[in-house]
């Protein structure tokens, strides 16, 4: 077993969500206390501290055992998004709406939405899942038109526009048909390069990473990626080891998490050769660990496959890079709590980074607070913090 881990820094990046570092911590902290209710541990939290630019917000976490006694401490790093996401959500509707068409029909002329379906149907369906929205509204528009077209003439058509326009303003913003659009339009053009904000913003983000992996002694480092934000995550990665190409031993451990990833969706697309150079860069370093964690309950995600071998990357035979688990979300909660969000697409896709009510080998909060490196509790099913006799060498 590897020496306890005393001092680790997580920097984070989410899935394509609008929110601020302190909104983002309150919920954090919220989810830390089923930690600690569940462990009998006890985490301190730093008051948050927001960068000048506002775009990285940081707590430190102080987390001690009891039995045996041990403390880690993590500085934890939300990567934040707004700006771009913020962005997008306030262009005109119709701009939208024909940016995703493009996307849409990118994906599928491209074979890429062929290959996603033939690996993950789930999957799949929630990629067809706004099209088939928008296409419900077109369709009611189209009957409202079709119903009025004896009274109202050529106004009817009118109002069959209208009648789209607010099905889509309404039900588009309350369904998350709207911002799964523009997921998948952000998705296209930052894989085709077309996205020279978000690129920019990756690389700050990665610069801050070198800096703060340099000044900070820490035992490990783990870059970790949620949703879109495993796509985004392995791009900052590939940044990180070009910026710094000794960026992978800057601690005992240096790590990508992947949860729920929703990489492969550049991966498997032709235009995306820039992306996979750069995940190619991480499988060469050899030094660089990557967990991928995966769960067919979760519908956003692309279950049961290797992210290495989909996008045919070269790779030592028999080298397990990265290191694929599935975990079973009705083993990380208690049978109430999981009947009730089951059913909860979007609610089980958040249970990588919420608090576990059952005691589990995967819990995010054991990875960023407790002393057990990432790689050694996901390969030896290591819950809770190490065994006891490991911290007789601590």
């Amino acid at each position: 077993m590897d020496h306890p881990v005393r001092r680790r820094a997580i920097f984070f990046v989410g899935g394509y969500d609008p929110k601020t570092p302190e909104a983002f911590f309150a919920r954090l902290q919220r989810e830390l206390a089923r930690f600690e209710t569940l462990w009998g541990l006890k985490s301190a939290v730093s008051p948050v501290a927001v960068s000048s630019d506002g775009e990285i917000g940081t707590v430190t976490l102080k987390t001690e055992g009891g039995d045996p006694a041990w403390a880690v401490t993590s500085d934890f790093n939300f990567f934040v998004l707004d700006k771009i996401v913020l962005a997008d959500f306030a262009r005109p509707l119709p701009v939208r709406l024909g940016k995703y068409l493009v996307a849409f029909a990118d994906f599928v002329f491209s074979g890429t939405a062929l290959r996603i379906f033939s690996k993950a149907w789930r999957f799949g369906i929630y990629f067809q899942f706004p099209f088939l929205m928008v296409l419900l509204f077109l369709l009611t528009g189209a009957l409202a038109a079709r119903l009025t077209a004896l009274w109202l003439g050529w106004g009817s058509v009118a109002l069959g526009i209208a009648v789209f326009a607010a099905a889509q303003s309404i039900l588009g913003k309350r369904w998350p048909v709207n911002h799964l659009m523009d997921v998948w339009s952000f998705s296209r053009n930052f894989m085709r390069g077309g996205r020279p904000d978000a690129e920019a913003l990756m690389q700050r983000f990665a610069e801050a990473i070198v800096t703060r992996s340099k000044a900070g002694d820490y035992d490990e480092i783990i870059l970790v990626g949620h949703s879109t934000g495993g796509l985004l995550i392995l791009d900052i990665a590939a940044r990180c080891l070009r910026t710094d190409p000794a960026f992978s031993g800057r601690a005992d451990h240096v790590a990508v998490l992947t949860l729920g990833s929703t990489a492969l969706k550049a991966g498997y697309h032709p235009a995306a050769k820039t992306f996979r150079q750069g995940v190619q860069a991480l499988v060469d370093d050899g030094k660089l660990e990557w967990l991928e964690i995966q769960c067919l309950t979760d519908v956003i995600n692309l279950y049961m496959t290797d992210p290495v071998a989909e996008m045919k990357l070269r790779r030592e035979a028999g080298r397990a890079f990265p290191v694929v688990r599935r975990v079973r979300i009705r083993d990380m909660l208690q049978p109430e709590i999981y009947r009730r969000i089951r059913r909860s697409f979007f609610r089980v896709h958040y249970q990588y980074i919420f608090g576990n009510t059952k005691p589990y080998w995967y819990d995010f909060f054991q990875i960023c607070c407790a002393p057990t490196p990432l790689l050694a509790r996901a390969e030896q099913g290591i819950a809770g913090a190490l065994p006891i006799e490991d911290f007789s060498q601590a």
